[in-house]
């Protein structure tokens, strides 16, 4: 088995950090560890951001701002695979919905003209051969976190 690291991360006293934090748990009177993922690719991180669409660049840019909450290590059957996958995604748009997906919990996380960052996350481990989200109609950081790495 080969690894994908995926950092969680936040932004402290951002407002949209905090709504998304917010908005992610099913309980309205805690936050979610994280509001932001990225995945390392070599020197490099793929994520998709709110200001940026999805992209990938270095760590000093990609990291800038952000607080590291946990970086996991998931076991995938192909890692060069899935990370492949995320390079091709590079560009697409930012996708607002997903980042507030609990008001349309049945919406399609899987189409591909636009990515959260933690659907890209989850789709990024699918196409490695980590396949365990087909039934949600949402990703959250909960959801990748739950996960056995």
């Amino acid at each position: 088995m080969e690894t994908i690291t995926v950092i969680f991360t936040k932004r402290k006293w951002n407002p949209v950090s905090l709504l998304i934090r917010w908005a992610i748990p099913r309980s309205r009177l805690s936050l979610a560890e994280s509001s932001h993922c990225l995945v390392k690719d070599g020197d490099y991180y793929i994520e998709a951001n709110m200001l940026h669409k999805v992209r990938r660049s270095k760590a000093d840019v990609a990291m800038k701002g952000l607080t590291v909450v946990k970086t996991v290590y998931y076991q995938v059957p192909n890692a060069e695979v899935g990370l492949a996958y995320g390079r091709t995604q590079v560009g697409k748009k930012y996708d607002w919905g997903g980042a507030f997906g609990l008001l349309d919990p049945d919406r399609n996380w899987t189409a591909e003209n636009s990515w959260f960052c933690y659907e890209l996350t989850a789709a990024i481990l699918r196409a490695a051969g980590r396949d365990q989200f087909n039934e949600l109609g949402h990703i959250t950081g909960t959801t990748l976190l739950a996960l056995k790495p």
